[in-house]
């Protein structure tokens, strides 16, 4: 993977060949187990196991492999090749989906409006509701839309405003799960903090926001949005209503000033996976058990964080892992007023430069420039019925040096 997070004496970039994740190794050894298994442990409580989420697991299992195809870079002066793999595109293989939502929140200047000002904002529901929800079979997609209008009324009613051509800009994602893997429904948006009358152009600044207030707004709202959908009862209504009489939490961080570096920050909050590589610090395969570490507290001024590891059974750990993953062409990311305009091209334009430019923000190294001469490399592409003949040809005059492929006839 590109992104190796406070790690910084890992911070050198090496191509995929001598990499190895402890992660990928689990689901090679104990999916065939998991797969017996599964209906006696897992299906009364998790659903059954769909045929699209098996895919995704043979696509990681397979992630990385030559034999698939992949993009070849050669340097024409002294011969050094770049080989790299195409992306299995699982959102199960932690590599390849963080890789791109990384390089999405890198290029987040496309779709956002940088001269605006914006807020952080998460929408939680506290425990007890999250259970309620997970019993009942609560569709966690519509929280999404339901936090981004919350959002926006927020914003009109704090300016005193009505009308549709009022239009704020926001990107909204949930997520389904806690840092140590439990159900725990949560939605994060960047929303700007002024409105656009989108018949005028005019920008209507945002003076105040009512923070305390926001979290009794936010439970009467999301309530109200559940007896809609006949989740609860009104009786139930009244019941959680008055149970919990702090409200639910709701954060705000102001997200100030022009600089794009603020907004990815926010924005690579947002579009994180459940889980990542680098959490994955022993799998006991004989006993199948898997310890990862966690973010278990963080300090709202400081931003001071401690981590805390769980052991978790690996068949446990597989189930929560398919469980969490969003379904085939669901999209997890969501634009919304004056984000969601030609949003479709501005996406596609991102996918294109993904990976160079994340590679060259996490590393500080251009990953098409020769390390050996500093040439731009030339790229062609192998396709996977040439491919295991590209490769095989390649060794026989390279060696494998850090992940490039060097001629044998030069000196190391």
């Amino acid at each position: 993977m590109y992104i190796h997070g406070e790690h910084k004496e890992e911070s050198c970039y090496h191509p995929g060949l001598e990499r190895w994740s402890q992660y990928k190794t689990l689901w090679i050894r104990h999916w065939s187990g998991f797969q017996q298994i599964y209906n006696q442990r897992f299906y009364n409580r998790l659903g059954s196991l769909k045929e699209e989420k098996k895919e995704e697991v043979e696509k990681l299992i397979k992630c990385g492999k030559f034999q698939h195809g992949f993009q070849r870079h050669t340097c024409l002066c002294c011969g050094t090749v770049l080989v790299v793999p195409f992306t299995c595109k699982s959102r199960l293989c932690l590599s390849c989906h963080r890789k791109r939502l990384f390089g999405w929140s890198l290029n987040l200047s496309s779709i956002l409006n940088i001269n605006l000002n914006h807020f952080h904002v998460t929408l939680t529901v506290p425990g007890g509701i999250s259970k309620l929800l997970f019993k009942r079979g609560y569709d966690t997609d519509l929280m999404i839309r339901e936090a981004s209008q919350f959002y926006k009324k927020l914003l009109l009613s704090s300016i005193g405003l009505k009308g549709k051509e009022y239009k704020a800009g926001i990107i909204a994602t949930i997520h389904t799960c806690g840092n140590s893997l439990n159900y725990n429904p949560h939605v994060h948006l960047i929303g700007t903090s002024e409105l656009i009358n989108t018949e005028t152009g005019e920008i209507i600044d945002n003076i105040f926001l009512p923070y305390k207030k926001a979290r009794f707004l936010w439970m009467d709202y999301f309530l109200e949005h559940l007896v809609k959908n006949n989740v609860i009862t009104n009786d139930e209504l009244a019941y959680l209503c008055s149970n919990y009489k702090n409200g639910f939490h709701v954060y705000f961080k102001p997200v100030k000033g022009t600089d794009n570096e603020i907004l990815f920050r926010a924005a690579e909050y947002i579009a994180c996976g459940f889980m990542h590589n680098s959490q994955v610090i022993h799998v006991d395969h004989g006993n199948k058990k898997v310890t990862f570490r966690y973010k278990s507290w963080v300090n709202r001024k400081t931003g001071e964080k401690k981590c805390s590891t769980k052991t978790m059974d690996v068949y446990e750990f597989m189930a929560r892992m398919l469980y969490f993953l969003p379904d085939k062409h669901r999209k997890t990311i969501r634009y919304y007023g004056i984000y969601a305009s030609g949003i479709k091209e501005k996406l596609e334009l991102i996918e294109k430069k993904t990976w160079q430019y994340a590679i060259e923000q996490s590393f500080g190294k251009d990953p098409v420039r020769c390390p050996d001469c500093n040439t731009e490399m030339i790229r062609d592409t192998v396709f996977s019925f040439f491919a295991q003949q590209s490769i095989e040809k390649l060794v026989k005059t390279h060696r494998i040096v850090k992940g490039y492929f060097r001629p044998l006839n030069r000196s190391p």
